[in-house]
């Protein structure tokens, strides 16, 4: 028996043309399956916490295939109640699929749907662990209701820069028809460069391992990484893997808005590490201290604010069908 949580309105509709297409294939192979359908912002947290907290005393884990995009991937975790209780498999249908493209999946859903069918053991992969030690009263534009303190992410964490453009970016009236038109990433192009060069930045320390201190006069942004891509195939942490039980960072300060744009280019394989104002990090645990407020995402969804953060890994706390 499987669970699919599905979010029909991926990538401006296209996750409910792939369903179609899975769903075919399902019923044609005699397959048992229960398809849930989110319906806004938050919804696919709801359905899987309801499904999980209904086998929580199963003897055996259950399975729960998300298809959707990494938001979608990232919600679905947040309602899990027992991770030893379940077994999660994704299916990317979104515009950025970051976690998809680190961990090499096909191009073909209904290849990755095979693969997960066919899986009999479960990998083991970490989990990032978001702690809002500090956050602002600002709430995202997109965000209805109140904040946790703390949240999952299986990609990564970013503040500041980085973060800024996925607020306004979920925001934006204009991705939906770019991404029909498969020109979505004008959209992120455009906040990039109003955010790089009217954003007020902020002086900041991190915090490595509880141990180490690294002081910035103006920060651009601090993101710590499960895989080695983020925000549509930068690969900002080259290093990065999801089951070694350490996020690897990349701190960006003390450069230029020109600066920023040349080293983006150089970022999509990993080069961006030559440039001795970026910095990378292999840690268990970071913090970070900010004098202004910034925006926070974990896998690109946003919700406030915050000047105090503390970010943590939890080693081979997901069972990922693949």
């Amino acid at each position: 028996m499987y669970y699919f949580l599905v979010n029909p309105s991926s990538c401006s509709g296209r996750g409910l043309k792939i369903w179609q297409e899975l769903e075919a294939y399902l019923k044609d192979s005699d397959i048992k399956y229960t398809a849930c359908f989110s319906k806004r912002q938050g919804h696919v947290e709801e359905l899987m916490h309801d499904i999980t907290s209904e086998h929580a005393g199963d003897e055996t884990p259950i399975n729960v295939i998300v298809l959707g995009g990494d938001g979608t991937l990232d919600e679905a975790l947040q309602g899990i109640t027992d991770f030893e209780k379940v077994n999660v498999g994704y299916i990317p249908t979104g515009s950025s699929n970051d976690f998809a493209r680190a961990l090499k999946y096909p191009d073909s859903p209904l290849k990755a749907l095979k693969r997960i069918l066919e899986c009999e053991k479960p990998l083991l992969y970490d989990l990032g662990r978001l702690k809002y030690e500090k956050m602002s009263d600002e709430k995202s534009r997109v965000i209805k209701g109140n904040v946790t303190s703390s949240r999952y992410f299986d990609v990564s964490c970013g503040i500041g820069f980085d973060a800024a453009i996925c607020e306004e970016a979920l925001a934006a009236g204009s991705k939906n028809f770019l991404n029909k038109i498969g020109l979505g990433k004008l959209t992120y192009l455009a906040i990039c460069l109003k955010q790089l060069f009217g954003s007020k930045l902020s002086s900041g320390t991190l915090i490595l391992d509880g141990e180490e201190t690294v002081k910035f006069n103006k920060l651009r942004f601090i993101v710590g990484m499960n895989t080695c891509f983020e925000g549509g195939g930068f690969k900002f942490a080259p290093a990065a893997v999801p089951d070694d039980g350490y996020l690897d960072i990349c701190a960006v300060g003390d450069i230029g808005p020109f600066g920023v744009l040349v080293s983006l280019p150089s970022a999509m394989k990993g080069k961006h590490v030559k440039n001795k104002k970026i910095h990378i990090y292999h840690v268990k645990s970071y913090e970070v201290i900010t004098e202004e407020p910034l925006w926070v995402h974990t896998d690109g969804e946003v919700y406030t604010k915050a000047t105090h953060i503390k970010v943590s890994v939890m080693p081979q706390k997901l069972r990922f069908l693949t």
